[in-house]
């Protein structure tokens, strides 16, 4: 049988809604003018009956307000207003508007006058009929339309952020961590690795599918969030501090700052975490407190938002939880989930396939590409999306200040990492092409976004702002190759073809995608020496030219000056040890990326760095306080406005100066090697 297109589903999901509001605005409808008319019949009659004892009222008020729902609820000891608030269905609802009706009747018909300080009572009910209404309006649905279970109850304070779920009433079904080798299964499932990777949320079999590899052992709060008085131990203060600081930014400006709590995990993904620690750290026992803060600084993360999960008892025990936003607007315009599923598959697919082929030719761990943070889990159902990480800052693992140039053994670092990378994937396609043909079908999450008009309009006007950057005489030659190449097309005519791998073939690979300073952790030894590097954020994951990866980052994270002198030399040594992990893997690289065709790819894929960078340098040169207020940036797009770098907040007088010369070093580079 066919199934409804996604689409479809969406359209029926809508008349539903829709059908359900009209409904419901004429039950409230109804039922205040009911109450507005024996309201103003027992006005009238009070002027003239006012010798009812007040006691009798009160009495009336009160068989009122603790009256039974009805005949099969006499046993329940909760209200119909309780019941809403637990999610009750709009049944109800009308059974409760009904018996107010009929008490309201039985007073008319005896005769009995509310004096006037006793109307208020009935006008409160009045009062509360549009709050119930609300509170069904705002009930999200499940992806299959139906109402949550439960309406979550907030709590917070400004010193932490603990988590405790004990005396949970329900909880979801048992969810055992998937093991090694389950992988070759997922890795089976092509709808997690084509163009339509966003239709996993409205698959159900994919809600069962929450952890990762076996080394268990990377826009609302929780159902039930008790504050105990733990205190604040020093690790965690830091992060409580950047939520303060936050807020007290938004304060000052005028805005409303991002509620710490409108981005806590909801009950399910909650409930998941419980779970996964009980799990990991079964010792625990079944309810250890948990504290959750803020594991990245404002304008660290873009995409998601990033959690430290820790146990209260033992700080060490510690996970990051990445998250989409839970606010609609926002998931939509900064393409979340799609970008969430991308990095699902990068740790439930690809990077168990590198671990298995490394592996296979038994690679010392010194020489293996490890540089990933561990996956412990994760959740694909929308919207309890969520990725469960280890927590690499306990391991010594940092960012480097993106305001510092970065020394040149970090960037060798890193160009050897993306080396081991992108030759498991080389050797893999050899090795297991049929594993590797499932994520060849990677579709470019620039490419899915080709028919976003609002962003094809920002993406035209990041021409002018590098424009706007050649400023001095001398640069006039710049200027106008420069223009030559942005004549060729438009900004998405230029990058597509550059960052697909269908063009590039047998040369294409599975790339990091989001080569910026904020996605490379560094961990240095006590005596300051580099010891190793991790990649993290994969929601861009793609599958196109090695050089996309390599240009990415020369071009973002290291200045004019470095380039000029190393920038060679850094291409030399990425294509040594691309050579070198092809050796062990079994390879001879000569055939798989011989050197002219690497010369090739560098000559004509490398001014992806340059607009890559138009895009990205903002952000770089960017202090945390002055970061946009990304929600409201979701809304103007929303309601159809189309922006550039000032009106989306990205570019001003806080980094215009940083940004314009850090541009024109990237457009002199780009010129001058020959790129442009």
């Amino acid at each position: 049988m066919e199934q409804p297109s996604e689409k479809q589903l969406e359209d029926a999901e809508d008349q539903e809604r829709e059908q359900l509001i009209e409904e419901e605005a004429d039950q409230e409808k109804d039922l205040q003018e009911y109450i507005e008319n024996i309201l103003d019949c027992d006005l009238e009659r009070q002027e003239d009956e006012d010798r009812l004892d007040k006691d009798i009222a009160k009495e009336q008020v009160e068989e009122i307000k603790d009256s039974p729902k009805n005949e099969k609820d006499q046993d329940s000891e909760e209200d119909p207003e309780h019941e809403l608030r637990r999610g009750a269905c709009q049944p109800e609802c009308i059974l409760a508007e009904h018996l107010v009706k009929e008490k309201l009747e039985e007073n008319t018909v005896d005769e009995q006058v509310l004096e006037k300080e006793d109307l208020t009572e009935i006008e409160e009910l009045e009062e509360d009929i549009p709050e119930l209404k609300d509170q069904l309006l705002e009930k999200e649905y499940e992806p299959e339309g139906q109402l949550q279970d439960e309406l979550e109850e907030t709590t917070q304070t400004e010193e932490h952020l603990p988590i405790n779920l004990k005396d949970q009433a329900i909880l979801e079904s048992d969810e055992s961590l998937k093991s090694e080798e389950q992988h070759p299964q997922i890795s089976e499932n092509p709808e997690q690795l084509t163009d339509n990777l966003e239709n996993l949320e409205k698959q159900d079999n994919h809600k069962e599918q929450t952890a990762g590899a076996d080394s268990a052992g990377d826009h609302q709060e929780c159902s039930e969030v008790k504050l105990p008085d733990p205190g604040v131990d020093t690790q965690n203060k830091e992060c409580i501090d950047r939520i303060e600081e936050e807020q007290e930014n938004g304060e000052e400006q005028g805005g409303e700052a991002s509620k710490p709590e409108e981005d806590l995990p909801n009950e399910h993904v909650t409930q998941f975490l419980r779970q996964l620690v009980n799990q990991l750290w079964p010792e625990l026992g079944a309810n250890p407190e948990l504290r959750l803060n803020r594991a990245s600084a404002k304008g660290d993360n873009y995409l998601g938002v990033v959690w430290r999960l820790q146990v209260a008892s033992d700080s060490k025990r510690s996970l990051v939880v990445k998250l989409p936003p839970q606010n609609r607007v926002r998931r939509k315009q900064f393409f979340a989930r799609p970008c969430f599923l991308r990095e699902t598959a990068a740790y439930e697919v690809f990077l168990p396939l590198a671990d298995m082929i490394q592996e296979k030719w038994k690679i010392p761990a010194e020489d293996r590409f490890r540089q990933h943070a561990l996956c412990f889990g994760t959740r694909q159902d929308e919207p309890n999306e969520c990725i469960v990480l280890e927590d690499l800052s306990c391991s010594g693992f940092h960012l480097h200040n993106r305001f510092l140039d970065l020394p040149i053994e970090h960037v060798r670092q890193v160009i050897c990492t993306y080396a081991k990378l992108h030759a498991i994937s080389l050797a893999g396609k050899r090795q297991f092409p049929e594993r590797m043909h499932k994520l060849q079908q990677l579709v470019d999450i620039f490419q899915q976004r080709r028919e976003d008009h609002a962003l094809g309009v920002y993406f035209e006007n990041l021409k002018g702002s590098a424009l706007s950057s050649l400023v001095s005489p001398g640069d006039d030659p710049y200027r106008i190759r420069l223009e030559a190449y942005f004549a060729r097309g438009s900004y998405f005519e230029l990058l597509l073809p550059l960052v697909s791998g269908s063009n590039c073939e047998p040369f294409a690979v599975i790339c990091h995608g989001d080569c910026w300073n904020n996605n490379i952790l560094y961990k240095r030894a006590e005596g300051g020496d580099l010891e190793d590097v991790r990649l993290i954020d994969w929601q861009l994951m793609r599958y196109a030219s090695p050089v996309t990866d390599l240009a990415y980052f020369l071009f973002t994270c290291t200045s004019r000056d470095f380039r000029q002198r190393y920038l060679k030399n850094m291409l030399e040594e990425y294509y040594e040890e691309l050579g070198l992990h092809l050796n062990r893997l079994g390879e001879q690289f000569e055939q798989l990326l011989p050197r002219p065709a690497f010369d090739n790819q560098v000559a004509t894929k490398a001014p992806v760095g340059l607009l890559l960078a138009m895009m990205v340098l903002p952000i770089v040169t960017m202090q945390g306080q002055d970061v946009p207020d990304l929600q409201a940036i979701s809304e103007r797009i929303e309601a159809g406005a189309t922006t550039d770098l000032q009106g989306a907040g990205f570019l001003g007088v806080g980094n215009e100066a940083t940004f314009k010369q850090r541009m024109r070093e990237v457009i002199l580079d780009c010129v001058d090697f020959n790129y442009i």
